[in-house]
């Protein structure tokens, strides 16, 4: 039997579209924050690797970069599956984790440094 609310009546095939919805929007709104990162990331590594930096010592700076959206993405994955939602909810929790990694490392360390 399907999950719905309560005096709601759902196909078990039916897709939630109000959450479809939200987990698009919140995609939408990491686009900008993950472009800069990716964009930032590409230009730092080409510029250390023409500085003549070794691929090893840039290796840091990319995990860095990548451990804000990673980290996200990872625990609400664990909690989805921990917490077994229904599977229209688990894209918009996942969504949101990627939005809150990337917003934390964007504010908090890129926004920053950019001036």
């Amino acid at each position: 039997m399907a999950q719905t609310l309560p005096g709601r009546r759902t196909l078990p095939g039916k897709r939630n579209l109000l959450a479809a919805a939200l987990g698009v929007g919140q995609l939408l709104l990491a686009a900008p924050m993950l472009a800069t990162l990716v964009t930032g990331g590409l230009v730092v590594a080409v510029m250390g690797l023409a500085a003549g930096a070794s691929a090893l010592a840039l290796l840091p700076l990319v995990l860095l970069l990548a451990a804000g959206p990673l980290l996200g993405l990872g625990i609400t994955a664990l909690i989805v599956r921990g917490q077994r939602f229904p599977r229209g909810v688990g894209f918009p929790v996942v969504s949101f984790g990627l939005l809150l990694g990337t917003a934390v490392e964007y504010f908090g360390w890129i926004r920053p440094a950019l001036g």
